[in-house]
């Protein structure tokens, strides 16, 4: 049985130095935990054909509540 999901959009400075992104954040519970699922990135430059790459240091640093 899945656990309860929840979604929230949060602005962080981006730790890659690109920016202020808007995150869609997903967050299941399992067993009263918070498991982090999925982030979006709203940074148009990796949403194009730019070439630009991304390393998502921001999941590290949300998953760990540093953020």
């Amino acid at each position: 049985m899945a656990g309860k999901i929840t979604r929230v959009i949060r602005q962080i400075p981006c730790p890659e130095g690109k920016g202020t992104p808007s995150l869609l954040v997903e967050w299941e519970t399992e067993k009263g935990r918070k498991v982090l699922r999925s982030i979006s990135c709203d940074n148009p430059a990796l949403a194009d054909y730019s070439g630009e790459d991304c390393e998502w240091l921001c999941w590290d640093k949300i998953s760990k509540g540093k953020s």
